[in-house]
């Protein structure tokens, strides 16, 4: 991956598990900037010392196209290693939680979780760690699969 930015910290939101664990070839990713739903795409990994979760962002803003236009540019998302847990972030009240599985030698995305509805007035970040705390084949430990 040629860039990530890095971002700490969490606050609690309107999450939930995703019942029927949708597998899909690849997760459907924002395409376009907008500086009000501030989309972007994050790997989330646990931080070891307090145990919050750690977004690295695979996704940045590109540059604009003759209609005025900002492309969200995402860092190949295929090379990332079995577990992964993949944040995508549409808007301010929409997210999914996506883990990286191989079926087959061949990279595809358990939809695990979703939050709708704002996360907090303090923090734009979701929090994940309290949502899979008690599911074990999904628990955060970093980009190493269970």
């Amino acid at each position: 991956m040629e860039w990530m930015a890095f971002q700490s910290g969490a606050s609690k939101s309107m999450t939930e598990l995703v019942c029927d664990y949708i597998l899909v070839r690849r997760p459907s990713l924002p395409r376009w900037w907008d500086p009000v739903a501030r989309p972007h795409v994050a790997v989330i990994v646990e931080d070891a010392i307090d145990d919050s979760a750690v977004r690295y962002y695979l996704s940045r803003t590109g540059c604009p196209d003759r209609n005025g236009r900002v492309p969200l540019e995402i860092s190949d998302i295929e090379s990332l290693p079995e577990g992964s847990l993949l944040e995508v972030r549409y808007n301010t009240t929409k997210a999914n939680l996506y883990r990286l599985e191989l079926i087959d030698n061949v990279p595809c995305w358990r939809w695990v979780g979703r939050c709708r509805g704002l996360s907090s007035f303090e923090s734009e970040m979701v929090d994940w760690t309290h949502l899979l705390d008690d599911v074990e084949s999904y628990r955060i430990t970093g980009l190493v699969p269970n």
